[in-house]
């Protein structure tokens, strides 16, 4: 069990996850705070990536608008989802490592985790998207 209600638990999510966490884990104990992301309405949101990640990075809000945009219209698998976060990082003048922390921040709420692009192809588009607009919103409403 994790800080997910029970029923909130999907066995095929999860088989399909365990393949991603399984090389970045040294111990059982380390699995659920890496897998709560798909498992919980809105993810756990660890305060210090998410200031790392979104609100102290002057590029958040394009890529974070960028990425939204543009997964809206990619098809749903590991790699779009890796060109659409690409291409806003590009826009940015960032490379892929700098451009996919804000989205890895918005949509798991940390900073490290399994494999971003396979992980958000099991999240799902819609979750996905609402959780990056989700952070966008949030900075805009601090902005001012």
């Amino acid at each position: 069990a994790g800080p997910w209600a029970p029923e909130a638990f999907d066995p095929d999510t999860f088989a399909r996850l365990a393949p991603l966490v399984q090389e970045r884990v040294s111990t059982l104990q380390e699995v659920p705070r890496m897998v709560d992301f798909c498992f919980l309405e809105k993810p756990d949101i660890d305060l210090d990536a998410w200031a790392k990640t979104i609100v102290n990075n002057p590029a958040a809000p394009g890529i974070l608008a960028a990425t939204a945009a543009g997964w809206a219209e990619a098809t749903w698998d590991a790699a779009s989802i890796r060109v659409v976060i690409e291409a806003a990082g590009e826009a940015a003048g960032l490379k892929l490592a700098k451009a996919q922390a804000p989205v890895r921040g918005a949509t798991t709420g940390r900073s490290v985790g399994p494999p971003l692009f396979e992980s958000l192809e099991v999240l799902g588009r819609e979750r996905s998207v609402a959780r990056v607009r989700s952070a966008l919103a949030e900075l805009e409403s601090a902005a001012g």
